[in-house]
């Protein structure tokens, strides 16, 4: 992600324009809305689809008026939550992938009405063993 916003400045004409800059924005932006299609979880979808909207208003700011983006700005508002996404992404991946977990970590907890048949459920499973 650096490398993409951040080598040579992003400036036009230089080797590596990043995509709100350079060529590559479409292609970029595809990307990104693909990952944000692959996700289930509405809250990361949400956090993708406000970067894309942002990018894509620094974009036609910078082809209307020829200005170069704010790099502190494209830091917090599109690098530091694509950061965010991926770490939370990685967490659940590497929840799901867990050989050591039993059950899932982040299941809905049980209703107070079930709750001690739940737990005598488990002692019983316990003691099966």
């Amino acid at each position: 992600m650096r490398r993409n916003f951040f080598d040579n400045g992003g400036q036009p004409g230089t080797e590596q324009e990043g995509p709100i800059t350079g060529r590559d924005y479409t292609n970029w932006s595809d990307r990104l809305s693909n990952v944000e299609e692959m996700l289930d979880q509405p809250e990361l979808r949400n956090d993708l689809a406000r970067v894309r909207d942002r990018a894509r208003e620094m974009r036609t700011e910078f082809k209307r008026q020829g200005k170069n983006p704010q790099w502190d700005i494209v830091r917090k508002e599109l690098l530091k939550p694509m950061a965010e996404v991926r770490g939370r992404v990685m967490e659940e991946l590497a929840k799901r992938e867990s050989n050591e977990a039993l059950v899932p970590i982040d299941r809905d907890p049980v209703p107070a009405k079930f709750a001690e048949r739940v737990r005598k459920y488990y002692e019983q499973l316990g003691k099966s063993e």
